[in-house]
């Protein structure tokens, strides 16, 4: 991991937990309930979004291709830079600040397959699956997995019975 304090978007790859968020009004939250899987460029997020990342500079912008919640009034952006091994977010558009921790193993192979409401990723040995029922992230090859049953079909990904023309991918899918 680098010692430098700026990010650069390829180190991001992988899976993050969070382990504190200090809100606008200086309260704080330490529970780890939320995860964040990275990708090449696409993400899941455990608070029920999906969609690509993208880096100007030092600002990330989250752009949600998938929301269970109506989307907020301001892009999803933050400021990111290392300090002691953590990956700090300051909130562009509104005040927070996250720190995430980097889940162990590697992120290889990582790939993509972007569906018109759905996206299906892998980072290592961790998977995300989003469409407009919410997210889940696993690993290759758990319950979770299993039961979602991801296969490809022709040109289609079939996923939990249900039938996704591919719209787009990124990196080697092997499925």
């Amino acid at each position: 991991m680098s010692t430098r304090s700026t990010v650069q978007m390829t180190e991001c790859s992988g899976l993050w937990q969070r382990t504190l968020l200090i809100d606008g009004d200086g309260s704080r939250d330490v529970s780890t309930g939320v995860a964040w899987l990275q990708g090449i460029t696409a993400y899941a997020d455990t608070r029920g979004f999906a969609g690509r990342l993208s880096q100007h500079d030092d600002v990330f912008e989250w752009q949600r291709l998938i929301d269970v919640e109506p989307p907020g009034p301001f892009p999803d952006a933050g400021r990111m830079r290392w300090e002691a091994g953590v990956l700090i977010e300051g909130g562009v558009h509104e005040n927070y600040v996250e720190h995430w921790v980097r889940q162990g193993g590697p992120a290889a192979p990582c790939w993509a397959l972007f569906g018109a409401n759905a996206i299906l990723l892998r980072a290592g040995a961790q998977f995300g699956w989003a469409d407009r029922r919410g997210v889940v992230l696993g690993t290759i090859g758990d319950p979770q997995w299993s039961a979602l049953n991801p296969h490809m079909d022709a040109d289609d990904l079939v996923v939990n019975g249900v039938r996704w023309n591919i719209e787009d991918s990124e990196g080697d899918v092997d499925l």
